[in-house]
């Protein structure tokens, strides 16, 4: 559990907003409206950034270019600072849905994603950032400065990254798509600025609720194993290595909650999943040489202290 107890936090301008898996409903769509509760709150929130980690659409809604062209627009509009985006699987793994109408070819999804997404004007906000920087390999994935803190976004999205459900695809060539994010996922994060404070690296999928206790996938074993363990070890001794303070980020299942992984490791499961229609707000402190963070709902003010089961 995280104590705060004797610690002096930063002003709000030490803060960013973080979010996912929203707009899914009505409710939501309304409240990030510029008068909704969420959308009338960020404007008059200092931040740095808004980060969205994934599932910009429910699930039960087909992918056309027209939903996610319209939400994309409503999100990059819910603040003046950069908006920052990592995919999740609504909006390209979960596209071939047998319930779905139409059905699309998932892979032909991303790459309109991708497109959709990372635009001009998205590049424009984002290099406000310190130290902003793309992958060359794999551009979605991004690194920042803010605060003394790296942050860094990885392409990791439901479905264990892209390996189950290939129901409208050519799945080898799904299967070395996935290969080649893990990959290139795992040298992002080994590049992380060694001089940094702290560290937060921010995904869309929930790769500690939906753990198994299968092998980790690889390009040897593309089935019967788990998509996710790959960067369950790689987190894991990330932040045993650089003995600084990590905070991973993600979204994609229900609760609104934080945990500590270990003594410097510590998870945020962002609000949204249309169970609570919410944005996180994360205050960076320091105390001595050390980066801490205190999470709080942007629509209460109140502190999270819900741990996650």
């Amino acid at each position: 559990m995280l104590s705060f107890i004797g610690l002096t936090w930063a002003l709000s301008s030490n803060a960013f907003l973080v979010m996912g898996d929203m707009p899914y409903t009505p409710i939501d769509a309304l409240n990030l409206a510029p008068k909704g509760v969420l959308g009338s709150k960020i404007n008059t929130t200092e931040h740095a950034f808004l980060l969205h980690v994934g599932d910009i659409k429910s699930g039960a809604e087909p992918c056309t270019n027209e939903l996610l062209t319209k939400n994309k627009q409503l999100l990059s509009a819910l603040t003046t600072q950069p908006f920052i985006y990592t995919p999740g699987d609504n909006e390209w793994t979960d596209c071939d849905r047998a319930n779905l109408t139409p059905r699309y070819d998932e892979l032909e999804r991303l790459v309109f994603l991708k497109s959709l997404m990372y635009d001009r004007a998205y590049l424009e906000k984002a290099k406000q950032l310190e130290q902003f920087k793309r992958q060359a390999s794999m551009a979605e994935n991004a690194r920042w400065q803010f605060a003394g803190v790296e942050f860094i976004t990885l392409h990791i999205a439901g479905t264990h990254n892209g390996r189950r459900q290939i129901l409208h695809s050519d799945k080898q060539l799904a299967y070395q798509q996935a290969d080649a994010r893990d990959a290139n996922n795992l040298q992002w994060l080994a590049q992380a600025n060694p001089t940094a404070k702290g560290y937060v690296i921010a995904f869309q999928a929930d790769i500690y609720t939906h753990q198994t206790d299968q092998p980790a996938c690889s390009a040897a074993l593309q089935q019967a194993c788990d998509g996710f363990k790959v960067y369950r070890d790689a987190i894991r001794e990330f932040a045993s290595t650089v003995k600084k303070p990590v905070l991973v980020i993600h979204g994609d299942t229900g609760p609104y909650c934080q945990q500590s992984l270990a003594n410097n490791l510590t998870r945020l499961n962002v609000p949204g999943d249309y169970m609570v229609s919410d944005i996180a707000k994360v205050a960076l402190a320091q105390q001595n040489a050390t980066v801490t963070w205190q999470i709080s709902s942007l629509k209460s003010g109140k502190p999270l202290e819900q741990q996650c089961r």
